[in-house]
């Protein structure tokens, strides 16, 4: 969630700059861009509420973690607004379903009497660490461009997870040397 909450939230920061630069549209083109991506977070939200009966698993969890991070690249080659849309799109459901995997997954694995400093670590780590994020994603854009952006933020983000799931997959191999399951 650091690495996420940190490199790859920060559409807010890009997607003005990728609006008027780069697809050379101006406030309505900015909306519907923004609109895309909230369609992709509804139908993101509503397949995750519709598979809720199912307890969420650190497979889906770095699945869309990894292809909300394949969106944000793909975004930094893109120079048509019609594809941008359908990426941004794309990038929203996963986002979502990133997000509600992650909450879900913190809250239904924490004990009832930690659950509230849980979540306030969890917090802190998805919402208070999104300035930084801003700064870095802000900064690139601003010397590179917004391709650069979403192209940095994608790339960075994608970076801490395969570090993360290196260091995951070691831990488990050294417990258990047999095992070549995917870290849940």
């Amino acid at each position: 969630m650091l690495a996420v909450g940190t490199f790859a939230m920060n559409s807010d920061v890009v997607i003005p700059v990728f609006a008027k630069e780069v697809v050379h549209k101006g406030a309505s083109g900015y909306g519907y861009l923004l609109s895309a991506m909230g369609l992709g977070s509804l139908i993101g939200a509503i397949l995750v509420s519709v598979r809720s009966k199912k307890r969420p698993g650190g497979k889906l969890l770095f699945i869309s973690a990894v292809l909300e991070c394949l969106s944000y690249i793909i975004l930094g080659f893109i120079r048509d607004y019609g594809l941008s849309i359908v990426f941004l799109s794309i990038l929203g459901f996963f986002s979502v379903v990133f997000m509600t995997t992650a909450n879900s997954t913190v809250q239904l694995n924490s004990a009832g009497e930690y659950r509230g400093r849980v979540m306030s670590v969890y917090t802190l780590a998805f919402a208070g660490t999104t300035p930084i994020g801003n700064f870095f994603a802000g900064t690139v854009t601003e010397k590179l461009g917004a391709n650069a952006g979403f192209f940095a933020c994608g790339s960075v983000t994608i970076l801490c997870i395969t570090g993360i799931l290196l260091w995951l997959w070691g831990k488990r191999t050294k417990k258990d040397p047999d095992s070549q399951d995917f870290p849940d």
